[in-house]
């Protein structure tokens, strides 16, 4: 170990001392374990419990739980529950229909291409009978109106697939064909939420109604209560497709915890039956405790540090650089003198992968690729080369700019927290000052514009936190990679809150996306990811797995790899 390291290292040792007796640590072996469960017993093969009270523990809490604002992983989890869309994401990572009777594809009929070949049309159909939670009937004009409310409202989280859809007909009530401008080869999760036509039409400004906090949907259970600071309660929807037989549970209460450690606290105490985002750090403890299963299975997500490129302000000029990370080298930097396996081994026991791309799993993955090993001596090399010199503090100086930098992550992540801490020590042994400028997780990872989320409006240097491609990469490429994609006063939806821009990266995404040839697409994904790494405008920390927690009357709870713990929640139970 590097004697800087071990400095912060001893540091952050002492902290987990203290913290030993309410913050367990560490998990999976590895960055794609098999997805495990609760393990065979009798009440697990029994038929299911009808009935209670689920309390699951949450140390985020969403601003938004419409699904056009929402940007949160934690909003996500909340809404699967009660939001549904046409087509969804099997565990093994296949289409599957959820509104529809069935996914379209070339080969049943479903997509059919202009005879020019330039553009596309997606026929889907509805299943028979679906309702809204408040009763009233799911047609083709919502399909419809969903798409026509994602362009018209200036503060959705984003409109990537939505923007490429020329017109959508509805040939009757079950039935919408979208027309697609071009070839859209992302199609099949591009409805992944309806949107109510009945509630919501005519309305200037959703986010300042009753939707913004408890939305309609046509899931398992219906939102009827949203107590900032101490919790969602949903209820049992009586006009489920699945009702009355489904779901089990009678409610669901996510209840609000200051941190995951208190989280973890309240899970082994029985207060809680259960909770999501369990750290590597945190495993250990938990592992021992016979009250409590832990619940994992591979995931796509990187914990990352995003770099911002353009010069830190609000609103951030994306062609202005960053007047210290706007230089590659110095991005480049960074990245040598981050100790990723170290942090790895000796915050994360061991249990997770060094990251190396913006997407690891799934058929698009690039199994090659490589991001810059830690070698401070490199760093310190690369800086030399730019110009960067060292004052008599050891903080480098460029032009009367010195290299000092700030980073924010989410508050209540002691994991995320003590990486910092290792930083800041590791980068200022290459004359790179870091301060921690910590935040909630409904500030920094709101999405929001108007919100003042600092990495939307660009006035940030560095943000530690984690997310994940879906198994078709490609809205996600668009969304943060493209050039359109940056947010601006006039797109205040982009998500490409790094800034980066480069022709031939944007080129390769838009190729990516127009062509349904899987090899092609495939070959593509990966000549994006390498580019991307070129241009460096992220540190990918390690490939986390999902981890979740359940105590062990909790049946019916399965990973998912692509989706949201909540995602079959229809199927869970208490035994009594």
């Amino acid at each position: 170990m590097f004697p800087n390291l071990r400095r912060s290292l001893v540091i952050l040792g002492a902290i987990s001392l203290v913290l030993g007796a309410c913050t367990p640590s560490a998990g999976p072996t590895g960055a794609s374990p098999a997805a495990t469960a609760a393990p065979a017993t009798a009440a697990a093969t029994a038929a299911p419990t009808k009935g209670g009270t689920f309390i699951f523990a949450m140390w985020q809490e969403p601003t938004t739980l419409a699904p056009q604002y929402a940007n949160q992983t934690i909003a996500g989890l909340v809404n699967a529950v009660a939001i549904e869309g046409l087509a969804m994401t099997d565990p093994d990572g296949n289409y599957v229909p959820q509104l529809a009777q069935s996914v379209p594809t070339l080969q049943n009929g479903g997509v059919t291409i202009s005879s020019d070949g330039k553009k596309m049309s997606v026929k889907w159909e509805l299943l028979p009978g679906l309702k809204w939670s408040d009763g009233k009937p799911v047609t083709s004009e919502d399909i419809k109106f969903t798409w026509q409310e994602r362009m018209r409202d200036p503060k959705v989280v984003s409109r990537a697939g939505f923007s490429d859809i020329e017109s959508i007909d509805t040939p009757n009530e079950t039935a919408a064909v979208v027309n697609y401008k071009s070839i859209y080869a992302a199609y099949p999760l591009n409805f992944s939420s309806l949107i109510p036509k009945h509630v919501l039409q005519g309305v200037p400004d959703p986010s300042q109604t009753e939707f913004n906090r408890k939305p309609i949907g046509t899931g398992p259970f219906r939102i009827v209560d949203f107590k900032a600071g101490d919790s969602i309660t949903v209820e049992k929807n009586p006009n489920y497709r699945g009702a009355p037989e489904k779901p089990y549970l009678d409610k669901i209460i996510f209840k609000s915890v200051p941190s995951s450690e208190v989280a973890i606290a309240q899970l082994k105490a029985g207060e809680v039956h259960g909770m999501w985002n369990i750290l590597e750090s945190q495993t250990p403890d938990l592992e021992k405790d016979a009250n409590v299963t832990l619940v994992i299975s591979p995931s796509n997500t990187v914990e990352r540090v995003e770099i911002n490129l353009a010069k830190n302000q609000d609103p951030a000029d994306p062609s202005v650089p960053h007047p210290v990370l706007g230089d590659v080298r110095v991005r480049r930097a960074l990245i040598h003198a981050t100790p990723k396996q170290q942090i790895i081994d000796k915050l994360l026991f061991g249990k997770a992968k060094v990251g190396s791309s913006v997407s690891p799993q799934g058929w698009a993955a690039d199994k090659g690729i490589t991001q810059e090993s830690y070698d401070p001596k490199k760093a310190n090399e690369l800086l030399d080369q730019a110009g960067w010199t060292k004052g008599p503090d050891g903080i480098r100086t460029k032009g009367g700019v010195r290299a000092s930098l700030v980073i924010h992550t989410t508050t209540g992540n002691k994991t995320r927290e003590q990486v910092e801490q290792v930083l800041v020590d590791e980068w200022k042994q290459i004359g790179i000052e870091l301060k921690i400028q910590n935040m909630p997780s409904s500030v920094l990872l709101s999405g929001s514009w108007d919100g003042k989320d600092p990495r939307q409006r660009g006035n940030y240097d560095l943000a530690m936190y984690a997310t994940s491609a879906p198994i078709d990469p490609q809205i996600h490429m668009i969304q943060r990679y493209h050039s359109k994609g940056i947010p601006t006063e006039q797109n205040r939806s982009g998500q490409n809150r790094m800034r980066a821009r480069d022709a031939d990266l944007d080129k390769s995404i838009e190729e990516a996306g127009a062509t349904l040839d899987l090899d092609k697409r495939t070959e593509l994904y990966r000549k994006i990811y390498r580019k991307i790494n070129e241009i460096a405008p992220a540190i990918w920390l390690y490939d986390r797995s999902n981890i979740d927690g359940q105590r062990k009357n909790v049946f019916g709870w399965k990973q998912h790899a692509w989706d949201e713990v909540t995602w079959n929640v229809e199927e869970w139970w208490l035994k009594q």
